[in-house]
């Protein structure tokens, strides 16, 4: 390693073998850069999703988990009636819409292309080059998913002035919406009736390589691992070849080269090997001459297994999804769960949901507010991780464990003579006890009594 020279001279450091040629310029690692391989086109994304299950989960196992579980409806201002009561009507009216399996198509097709939008299908009285007017709204009749290709990109609307809300984003999207005939026809749509969904992100401005469709919406989540898939599906075809040549079996014929110089010496071989072919079918055995030798060699598969495994880590890490969870395989290795690499996994659901499903959510959510003239909920994801039956009731037995300490703690005190029982119950459970209803036929019962305050005695707390 080199060493560091005096202050205010060049400074040389790293690793080097001059023997070797390891850091110095025969080293073969320097020369090696990564190289654009191309973007893949929308045919080939298709192709993938449509024939190859492995990329289909990719695009479509992290929209299933964000949308697994759903969300729930809550208004911390209003009673839990009528808190109960608003949240069902929204519920109603989500799925009036189909509001989850649409935004879950949305994701899947935003995550294949790269880019997608979400039409909101309101009527308001507006023509869909107008903004929508959410209060006007007469009926909320569906959400249409549109992919990007669907987009003209280089004919949309941008905001170009700089003091306006909107400075460089869309106000208007060309959709080409097909009507009969297949013919596609060019509508302009308002901004406020569309929610944008992109694919992974790209540099704005890295390289002249991405045009500005791509840079703009983003690139599908396959591209990243496209040459892992591509590398793994050549090799289960390799592996495939040689399953059909596990066992090959070779006749050691003696003369076979006078033989095939005969006119007829071709049909003679396969006549031999014929009659070989069928009598070890019906007997057996195999009848040969005394100089011929019938041998058979078997194709090793030893360590297949492990370089394929590999492989299946480097397309699970491309993807961003755990083996366990992409392959549907168990965790390897002793005493292995996968429970660390799925509660990271679940972390990375959780985050995607707070960062680019609840936005959407709120915005229907504020559509349907105004619409309805309701309040606006707030959302509560559920847990990703649901609570076996085992666990509910291991949590169940410590509950009740707990409940029998403080018991047990109250009657202390209690026998003691240093609260009284009244007390006890209203230090555990407060004005709680008071709601509870009088059985039938003892109406007459008093109620719990609460602990005074102590009055002050006369010149205590005086200055």
């Amino acid at each position: 390693m080199g060493t560091i020279a005096e202050f205010g001279k060049q400074v040389l450091d790293g690793w080097k073998n001059l023997v070797t040629g390891l850091g110095s310029a025969s080293d073969k690692k320097k020369y090696t850069r990564h190289k654009l391989d191309g973007i893949i086109s929308d045919d080939e994304l298709e192709s993938i999703f449509v024939e190859d299950g492995l990329g289909a989960r990719i695009v479509t196992e992290m929209p299933n988990d964000m949308f697994r579980e759903g969300w729930d409806y809550s208004f911390p201002d209003l009673d839990e009636g009528n808190a109960k009561k608003a949240a069902g009507a929204y519920k109603d009216v989500m799925e009036s819409i189909g509001a989850v399996a649409k935004l879950r198509a949305g994701f899947y097709w935003a995550r294949l292309y790269g880019g997608a939008v979400i039409l909101i299908g309101a009527l308001d009285g507006h023509e869909l080059d107008q903004p929508l007017r959410p209060e006007r709204i007469r009926t909320f009749d569906n959400l249409r998913i549109i992919d990007r290709s669907s987009i003209s990109f280089d004919q949309i609307k941008f905001q170009l002035d700089p003091n306006a809300p909107r400075y460089g984003l869309p106000e208007l999207y060309p959709i080409a919406f097909e009507v009969s005939g297949g013919v596609d026809k060019l509508q302009l749509v308002h901004h406020s009736r569309i929610i944008e969904l992109h694919g992974v992100q790209v540099p704005s401005g890295a390289t002249k390589r991405l045009d500005k469709e791509q840079r703009y919406w983003g690139i599908s989540v396959l591209q990243n691992a496209h040459d892992k898939l591509r590398t793994m599906g050549a090799s289960l075809g390799g592996v495939s070849s040689l399953l059909e040549e596990f066992s090959v079996g070779k006749f050691k014929i003696n003369n076979l080269s006078d033989i095939l110089s005969q006119p007829d010496g071709k049909e003679l071989i396969q006549k031999r090997v014929e009659i070989n072919d069928l009598t070890r079918s019906v007997y057996r055995s195999m009848y040969m001459d005394k100089e011929d030798e019938f041998v058979r060699d078997s194709v090793s598969f030893s360590g297949i297994p492990e370089v394929l495994h590999i492989f299946m880590m480097m397309v699970s890490s491309c993807s961003g999804y755990p083996i366990t969870r992409l392959f549907g395989v168990s965790p390897a290795g002793l005493n292995s769960t996968g429970e660390g690499d799925m509660r990271n996994y679940y972390d990375r659901v959780h985050a995607e949901q707070v960062a680019t499903l609840e936005p959407i959510v709120l915005r229907l959510v504020k559509i349907v507010s105004a619409w309805q003239k309701v309040d606006e909920p707030y959302i509560e994801w559920r847990p990703l991780q649901q609570l076996t039956d085992k666990e509910k009731s291991e949590l169940e037995r410590l509950d009740a464990q707990k409940e029998q300490i403080k018991a047990n703690t109250w009657k202390t005190y209690i026998d003691a003579g240093m609260i009284e029982p009244h007390q006890a119950a209203y230090l555990q459970f407060g004005d709680e006890l008071k709601k509870i209803p009088a059985p039938e036929g003892n109406d007459d019962l008093p109620p719990v009594e609460t602990v005074a305050e102590p009055e002050s005695e006369p010149g205590e707390g005086a200055a």
